[in-house]
């Protein structure tokens, strides 16, 4: 088959079949503007890529990320969350008090060794009290009889052996209390010494399950949950602190000249608003782009990590890891001897 654009119809395009029609014109131009707009749809992917193409030539952008100071809140020990007492975005002082942590089995374990600790019975209790207030009014008479004795000696009506029987029975009152009140002291066996140890650490691990800010700041994200189980070292929530914010950029390794500090730059936040940024670390090392700033369906690959200092940060935007876009101006080299 083959197409002919040199027809009767092309030639005479206001009559269709010896009748003048009226309408030929548009809808001759509407064929035109809808092989127009089917060009432009085939073409439009090309445009793209020219037009970003010429984009890169004129700007350089990387992805970046805003980081805020602060750390990590993590668990010291193996323990059950019980209960969460911050939301994100409230502030704290430091001392408050941010996540209470339980740990059933020391609790367990501290009930079966209080159970278990040997305790004097209200009858010994009782024995002894009354041992000790019989020791108080032998002790008293004896020291009564010294007064008297001591008088009549230097009155020349007793002998000095007599005073000296005086003092030792006296003396053998204080003795007996002493060892009443050695008797009090309750005896710890090995076994019980133990337990006592034992019961000491739980109290100190169990008052570590109560968790407090160190300083004053802002509870950022919140990783876990009541009723969640955690083990040591695992991190329960971010706290932020008052500080200057710091942006991580994702630099190309060809744009590396642009990683010089003093280095200026454009930020883009979200809302597509922009404020000037300075570099003021070098590379440091490359690190893999985060995934929440990778294109879809790029694959991963290393970059070279750029810090730098937003001057008068929005606190609308004062966000820990926002996603941001760094925009760097191009330095053209024109050609040369």
């Amino acid at each position: 088959m083959k197409i002919k654009f040199s027809s009767a119809k092309e030639q005479q395009p206001t009559q269709e079949q010896g009748l003048q029609v009226l309408y030929a014109p548009g809808k001759r131009l509407a064929f035109r503007l809808r092989w127009y707009l089917i060009l432009l749809t085939v073409v439009s992917p090309l445009l793209w890529l020219l037009g970003r193409w010429m984009l890169a030539l004129w700007l350089i952008e990387a992805p970046a990320q805003l980081h805020l100071p602060g750390g990590e809140l993590r668990a010291r020990d193996g323990a059950q969350v019980q209960q969460v007492l911050v939301q994100p975005g409230q502030r704290v002082l430091a001392g408050d008090v941010l996540v209470r942590l339980d740990n059933p089995e020391w609790r367990a374990r501290r009930f079966l060794l209080e159970a278990a600790k040997s305790a004097p019975s209200e009858y010994d209790r009782s024995a002894l009290e009354r041992e000790g207030a019989l020791l108080q009014a032998l002790l008293e008479r004896a020291r009564v009889r010294l007064e008297q004795t001591q008088r009549l000696y230097e009155a020349g009506a007793a002998t000095r052996g007599e005073l000296l029987a005086a003092t030792d029975q006296r003396d053998a009152r204080l003795r007996d209390i002493y060892q009443l009140e050695q008797r009090r002291q309750p005896t710890l066996d090995p076994d019980q010494r133990q337990r006592e140890l034992e019961l000491a650490w739980l109290d100190s691990r169990l008052q570590g399950l109560e968790l407090r800010a160190e300083e004053d700041g802002k509870v950022g994200e919140i990783m876990v949950a009541p009723g969640e189980n955690v083990g040591p070292g695992m991190p329960l929530l971010r706290l932020e602190r008052a500080g200057e914010a710091q942006v991580w950029i994702y630099l190309h390794p060809r744009h590396a000249a642009n990683a010089a500090v003093g280095q200026p730059l454009s930020l883009i936040f979200p809302d597509g608003s922009q404020r000037p940024a300075v570099v003021v670390q070098a590379v440091d090392n490359a690190a893999q782009v985060p995934t929440e700033l990778r294109p879809p369906f790029s694959a991963p690959e290393r970059s070279l990590r750029v810090l730098a200092r937003v001057d008068d940060l929005p606190e609308a935007w004062r966000i820990d890891r926002l996603g941001l876009k760094a925009r760097f101006p191009h330095a053209w080299r024109l050609g040369g001897g």
